[in-house]
Protein backbone atom coordinates (compact mmCIF):
# COMPACT_ATOMS: atom_id res chain seq x y z
CA UNK A 1 0.00 0.00 0.00
CA UNK A 2 2.79 2.66 0.52
CA UNK A 3 2.70 2.32 -3.47
CA UNK A 4 -0.02 4.46 -3.23
CA UNK A 5 0.92 6.88 -0.93
CA UNK A 6 3.59 7.47 -3.43
CA UNK A 7 1.19 7.93 -5.77
CA UNK A 8 -0.71 10.51 -4.04
CA UNK A 9 2.00 12.40 -3.28
CA UNK A 10 3.36 12.31 -7.03
CA UNK A 11 -0.15 13.05 -7.74
CA UNK A 12 -1.20 16.24 -5.59
CA UNK A 13 2.33 17.27 -6.01
CA UNK A 14 1.64 17.44 -9.86
CA UNK A 15 -1.74 19.02 -9.61
CA UNK A 16 -0.74 22.06 -8.12
CA UNK A 17 2.82 22.43 -10.17
CA UNK A 18 -0.25 22.27 -12.71
CA UNK A 19 -2.32 25.01 -11.20
CA UNK A 20 0.63 27.29 -10.89
CA UNK A 21 1.68 27.11 -14.63
CA UNK A 22 -1.99 27.62 -15.40
CA UNK A 23 -2.70 30.56 -13.58
CA UNK A 24 1.04 32.17 -14.71
CA UNK A 25 -0.61 31.57 -18.68
CA UNK A 26 -4.26 33.17 -17.42
CA UNK A 27 -5.47 29.54 -18.44
CA UNK A 28 -7.93 27.82 -16.65
CA UNK A 29 -6.84 26.97 -13.40
CA UNK A 30 -9.50 24.57 -12.01
CA UNK A 31 -7.54 21.72 -9.94
CA UNK A 32 -10.06 19.48 -9.72
CA UNK A 33 -9.88 16.65 -11.21
CA UNK A 34 -13.04 15.66 -12.00
CA UNK A 35 -16.40 15.59 -14.53
CA UNK A 36 -19.81 16.44 -13.98
CA UNK A 37 -22.19 13.62 -14.53
CA UNK A 38 -23.41 15.47 -18.17
CA UNK A 39 -19.45 16.11 -19.45
CA UNK A 40 -18.74 12.42 -18.41
CA UNK A 41 -19.51 10.34 -21.57
CA UNK A 42 -18.74 6.99 -20.11
CA UNK A 43 -22.28 7.72 -17.44
CA UNK A 44 -19.61 6.96 -14.55
CA UNK A 45 -20.56 10.48 -12.77
CA UNK A 46 -18.22 12.26 -10.92
CA UNK A 47 -14.95 10.26 -10.96
CA UNK A 48 -13.10 12.80 -7.99
CA UNK A 49 -13.15 13.96 -4.82
CA UNK A 50 -14.07 16.93 -6.30
CA UNK A 51 -17.73 17.55 -6.79
CA UNK A 52 -19.65 19.83 -9.35
CA UNK A 53 -20.77 23.14 -6.46
CA UNK A 54 -16.49 22.81 -5.87
CA UNK A 55 -15.08 22.85 -9.10
CA UNK A 56 -17.66 25.86 -9.72
CA UNK A 57 -16.39 27.82 -6.50
CA UNK A 58 -12.77 26.89 -7.99
CA UNK A 59 -13.41 29.34 -11.21
CA UNK A 60 -13.77 32.46 -8.79
CA UNK A 61 -11.01 31.27 -6.11
CA UNK A 62 -7.41 32.50 -6.06
CA UNK A 63 -5.90 29.54 -4.19
CA UNK A 64 -6.98 25.79 -5.18
CA UNK A 65 -9.27 23.66 -3.92
CA UNK A 66 -8.69 19.33 -3.56
CA UNK A 67 -11.64 19.79 -1.16
CA UNK A 68 -15.18 17.71 -1.10
CA UNK A 69 -16.91 20.06 0.90
CA UNK A 70 -17.32 24.06 0.20
CA UNK A 71 -17.03 26.27 2.95
CA UNK A 72 -15.47 23.59 5.48
CA UNK A 73 -14.17 26.56 7.74
CA UNK A 74 -17.39 28.41 8.66
CA UNK A 75 -19.18 24.76 8.61
CA UNK A 76 -16.28 24.25 11.38
CA UNK A 77 -18.12 27.28 13.10
CA UNK A 78 -14.40 28.21 13.79
CA UNK A 79 -14.30 31.17 16.13
CA UNK A 80 -11.77 34.55 17.19
CA UNK A 81 -9.21 32.83 19.36
CA UNK A 82 -9.37 29.51 18.17
CA UNK A 83 -5.86 26.96 17.42
CA UNK A 84 -6.62 25.79 13.85
CA UNK A 85 -5.19 22.19 12.08
CA UNK A 86 -5.67 21.77 8.91
CA UNK A 87 -4.65 18.15 7.91
CA UNK A 88 -3.97 18.20 4.25
CA UNK A 89 -4.00 21.98 3.52
CA UNK A 90 -2.53 21.73 0.41
CA UNK A 91 -1.86 25.17 -0.43
CA UNK A 92 -4.11 26.93 1.67
CA UNK A 93 -7.94 26.91 0.16
CA UNK A 94 -9.25 26.38 3.92
CA UNK A 95 -6.42 27.48 5.89
CA UNK A 96 -6.78 30.87 4.92
CA UNK A 97 -10.60 31.20 5.91
CA UNK A 98 -10.12 29.56 8.62
CA UNK A 99 -7.48 31.74 9.54
CA UNK A 100 -9.86 34.85 8.37
CA UNK A 101 -12.40 33.62 11.07
CA UNK A 102 -9.75 32.85 13.89
CA UNK A 103 -8.70 36.20 13.92
CA UNK A 104 -5.64 37.78 14.96
CA UNK A 105 -5.91 36.34 18.63
CA UNK A 106 -6.03 32.68 16.63
CA UNK A 107 -4.03 30.64 14.56
CA UNK A 108 -4.28 28.25 11.87
CA UNK A 109 -1.97 25.46 10.92
CA UNK A 110 -1.59 23.89 7.83
CA UNK A 111 0.13 19.88 7.83
CA UNK A 112 0.35 18.71 4.24
CA UNK A 113 3.34 15.90 3.26
CA UNK A 114 3.53 17.38 -0.01
CA UNK A 115 6.49 20.19 -0.18
CA UNK A 116 5.18 21.39 -3.34
CA UNK A 117 1.91 22.52 -1.85
CA UNK A 118 3.99 23.72 1.40
CA UNK A 119 5.84 26.20 -0.97
CA UNK A 120 2.71 27.67 -3.08
CA UNK A 121 0.41 28.10 0.54
CA UNK A 122 3.74 29.76 2.21
CA UNK A 123 3.85 31.95 -0.95
CA UNK A 124 0.32 33.07 -0.84
CA UNK A 125 0.37 33.51 2.64
CA UNK A 126 3.60 36.20 2.22
CA UNK A 127 1.81 37.22 -0.53
CA UNK A 128 -1.31 38.02 1.15
CA UNK A 129 0.07 39.21 4.72
CA UNK A 130 -1.45 36.62 6.68
CA UNK A 131 0.10 36.98 10.21
CA UNK A 132 -1.98 34.04 12.20
CA UNK A 133 -0.87 31.28 9.41
CA UNK A 134 1.52 28.70 9.50
CA UNK A 135 2.94 25.63 7.26
CA UNK A 136 4.27 22.87 8.20
CA UNK A 137 5.52 19.28 6.56
CA UNK A 138 4.35 16.47 7.90
CA UNK A 139 2.51 13.10 6.91
CA UNK A 140 -0.83 13.11 9.29
CA UNK A 141 -0.35 9.64 10.53
CA UNK A 142 2.36 10.92 12.87
CA UNK A 143 2.24 14.69 12.72
CA UNK A 144 5.63 14.90 14.67
CA UNK A 145 5.58 18.80 14.27
CA UNK A 146 2.85 19.15 17.01
CA UNK A 147 2.48 18.82 20.66
CA UNK A 148 -0.37 17.02 22.36
CA UNK A 149 -3.22 19.25 23.35
CA UNK A 150 -2.01 22.24 21.27
CA UNK A 151 -5.59 22.53 19.04
CA UNK A 152 -9.03 23.69 19.21
CA UNK A 153 -10.34 22.56 16.06
CA UNK A 154 -8.75 20.19 13.58
CA UNK A 155 -10.25 20.38 10.32
CA UNK A 156 -9.85 18.16 6.91
CA UNK A 157 -11.41 18.24 3.32
CA UNK A 158 -11.25 15.15 1.54
CA UNK A 159 -7.49 14.21 2.59
CA UNK A 160 -8.06 11.25 5.48
CA UNK A 161 -9.86 9.08 2.78
CA UNK A 162 -6.41 9.31 0.75
CA UNK A 163 -4.84 8.05 4.02
CA UNK A 164 -3.27 3.81 4.36
CA UNK A 165 -3.54 4.33 8.05
CA UNK A 166 -6.99 6.17 9.01
CA UNK A 167 -6.89 4.72 13.08
CA UNK A 168 -3.02 6.74 13.09
CA UNK A 169 -4.47 9.60 11.99
CA UNK A 170 -7.22 10.06 14.39
CA UNK A 171 -5.38 8.85 17.39
CA UNK A 172 -3.39 11.50 15.86
CA UNK A 173 -6.01 14.30 15.72
CA UNK A 174 -7.23 13.05 19.00
CA UNK A 175 -3.49 13.72 20.51
CA UNK A 176 -3.18 17.09 19.09
CA UNK A 177 -6.58 18.85 19.99
CA UNK A 178 -7.20 19.69 23.44
CA UNK A 179 -9.70 18.27 25.65
CA UNK A 180 -13.16 19.25 24.57
CA UNK A 181 -11.27 20.44 21.01
CA UNK A 182 -13.15 19.30 17.95
CA UNK A 183 -12.59 17.62 14.94
CA UNK A 184 -14.58 18.26 11.63
CA UNK A 185 -13.17 16.26 8.75
CA UNK A 186 -15.44 16.70 5.10
CA UNK A 187 -14.90 13.42 3.55
CA UNK A 188 -15.87 10.97 0.72
CA UNK A 189 -17.38 7.99 2.28
CA UNK A 190 -18.82 5.08 0.48
CA UNK A 191 -22.55 3.95 0.74
CA UNK A 192 -21.04 0.06 0.69
CA UNK A 193 -17.89 -1.69 1.21
CA UNK A 194 -15.93 -0.92 -1.59
CA UNK A 195 -14.93 -4.12 -4.40
CA UNK A 196 -10.78 -4.97 -5.05
CA UNK A 197 -11.15 -2.93 -8.20
CA UNK A 198 -11.18 0.28 -6.79
CA UNK A 199 -9.40 -0.06 -3.42
CA UNK A 200 -6.48 -1.92 -5.46
CA UNK A 201 -6.72 0.91 -7.76
CA UNK A 202 -4.30 2.88 -7.93
CA UNK A 203 -5.86 6.49 -9.81
CA UNK A 204 -8.95 5.71 -7.50
CA UNK A 205 -6.95 6.68 -5.22
CA UNK A 206 -5.34 9.63 -6.33
CA UNK A 207 -9.20 10.63 -7.12
CA UNK A 208 -10.20 10.01 -3.22
CA UNK A 209 -12.32 7.21 -4.01
CA UNK A 210 -9.77 4.24 -3.61
CA UNK A 211 -9.69 4.46 0.38
CA UNK A 212 -12.90 5.31 1.06
CA UNK A 213 -14.54 4.01 4.12
CA UNK A 214 -18.55 3.62 4.98
CA UNK A 215 -20.14 5.66 7.50
CA UNK A 216 -19.87 2.67 10.31
CA UNK A 217 -16.17 2.26 9.06
CA UNK A 218 -15.21 5.73 9.83
CA UNK A 219 -17.21 6.24 13.29
CA UNK A 220 -15.75 2.95 14.13
CA UNK A 221 -12.34 4.17 13.86
CA UNK A 222 -13.10 7.62 15.66
CA UNK A 223 -14.55 6.28 18.29
CA UNK A 224 -12.18 3.84 18.47
CA UNK A 225 -9.24 6.48 19.01
CA UNK A 226 -11.21 8.19 22.00
CA UNK A 227 -13.43 10.87 20.13
CA UNK A 228 -17.18 10.92 21.57
CA UNK A 229 -20.31 12.73 20.27
CA UNK A 230 -19.47 11.81 16.30
CA UNK A 231 -22.19 12.59 14.02
CA UNK A 232 -22.37 12.54 10.34
CA UNK A 233 -23.67 14.71 7.56
CA UNK A 234 -24.17 14.01 4.90
CA UNK A 235 -24.81 16.87 1.61
CA UNK A 236 -24.66 14.75 -1.77
CA UNK A 237 -24.47 11.14 -3.72
CA UNK A 238 -22.97 9.70 -6.74
CA UNK A 239 -21.62 7.20 -8.24
CA UNK A 240 -18.26 5.28 -10.04
CA UNK A 241 -17.82 2.58 -11.01
CA UNK A 242 -21.24 1.19 -10.17
CA UNK A 243 -20.68 2.41 -6.81
CA UNK A 244 -22.21 4.61 -4.62
CA UNK A 245 -20.27 7.35 -2.71
CA UNK A 246 -21.14 10.62 -0.49
CA UNK A 247 -19.52 13.86 -0.01
CA UNK A 248 -20.00 14.34 3.86
CA UNK A 249 -18.59 15.84 6.89
CA UNK A 250 -17.47 13.70 9.75
CA UNK A 251 -17.78 15.50 13.48
CA UNK A 252 -16.54 14.23 17.12
CA UNK A 253 -15.04 15.77 19.99
CA UNK A 254 -12.27 14.92 22.67
CA UNK A 255 -13.90 14.09 25.72
CA UNK A 256 -13.04 16.56 28.77
CA UNK A 257 -10.88 15.18 31.81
Amino acid sequence: MNNFKDAVKESYGKRINEYSQQSLTKKSSSCCATTSTEENTKGEAQSSCCPPNVAQEQKTSTVPSFGCVINLAEKAKIKQGDIVVDLGSGAGHDLFQAAELAGPEGRAIGIDFTPDMINAGMKTAAEKDYKNVDFRLSDIENISVLPDNSADVVISNCVINLTMDKESVFKEVFRILKPGGRMVDADIIAKNPLPSEITQDSNAWCSCLGGALTKEGYIEKIEKAGFQDTNVTIFDEFDYLNNKFQNGILEARKPLP
